[in-house]
């Protein structure tokens, strides 16, 4: 299994090349590909080949804590998680034309890593039922952090894969959104949580470069409203941001409807 020590850490990653058999070939764009919130890089499995297929170099890694990324208690933040994401790009030696893909939580490191970006390796933002931090977020993420510490993870597992899809989502999606939450360590679910409900709001209107938002029209964690709030607030021009809504489908998306969002993307990615 490919791992990287990056700022201390054991980092689980996955590089899929782009497709020679692509027309045209191979793309230069790496995607790289960050999880939200009791995930891990199997949440862009169903896509990855698809984008493989169509040229693009795919980077999906276990962020600290969450899959095969083994927890060390030093905690997370949005700023720490964005610094071990560069920290593998440059470990291998990816210095430009990286889009990157952000789910949940995955989002806010997305826009940040954008806004930051004084490199130019960033060419492309898709962000997916983006988290927009808010006041509110610290008393949710409380609670739930309560829960996990008198329970552990069997709660989250029990009552998220249900509650937070749509009506499209079948009993298959539900089992993996519940392998991928029962299989997260408890104290990195908790840090993950104090992230979230520390997270600053992204600089959006530092952030100039074509930016895809995928929203789930019974998305709950991620409503339509704060999606919008986010398209309107980056600064890339209209012609060069857009949002799709998906029809059906809750808080997972790319679980929920795999080949629409592959085949949102994968246009969106065939513009750049």
């Amino acid at each position: 299994m490919p791992f990287k020590t990056i700022n201390s850490k054991s980092l689980y990653y996955t590089l899929t090349p782009g497709s020679s058999t692509a027309s045209p070939s191979s793309s230069p764009i790496t995607i790289l590909f960050i999880h939200g919130l009791g995930s891990s890089s199997s949440f862009y499995y169903p896509i990855i080949p698809h984008l493989s297929q169509l040229g693009f170099r795919c980077l999906a890694l276990d962020t600290h804590g969450s899959g095969a990324s083994a927890y060390s208690g030093t905690g997370n933040s949005i700023a720490s998680i964005a610094a071990d994401a560069l920290g593998l790009l440059d470990a291998l030696d990816i210095k430009q034309d990286v889009v990157v893909v952000g789910h949940s939580m995955g989002g806010i490191i997305a826009s940040y890593l954008a806004a930051s970006d004084e490199s130019n390796r960033f060419k492309g933002v898709v962000l997916v039922g983006p988290v927009n931090p808010n006041p509110g977020a610290a008393e949710i993420f409380s609670k739930r952090i309560q829960t996990v510490e008198a329970d552990g993870m069997e709660p989250m597992a029990t009552t998220i894969p249900i509650a937070a899809t749509g009506s499209k989502s079948t009993p298959l999606v539900h089992a993996f959104i519940r392998q991928l939450i029962i299989s997260t360590d408890p104290q990195a679910y908790i840090s993950l949580c104090r992230a979230i409900a520390e997270a600053p709001v992204p600089d959006y209107s530092q952030i100039e470069i074509p930016m895809l938002l995928l929203a789930g029209d019974e998305d709950k964690s991620a409503p339509m409203e704060g999606c919008k709030m986010i398209l309107e607030e980056y600064a890339t021009p209209s012609t060069k941001k857009k949002i799709v809504t998906l029809g059906g489908v809750g808080h997972w998306h790319i679980l929920e409807a795999p080949e629409e969002t592959g085949r949102v993307i994968g246009e969106f990615l065939g513009e750049l």
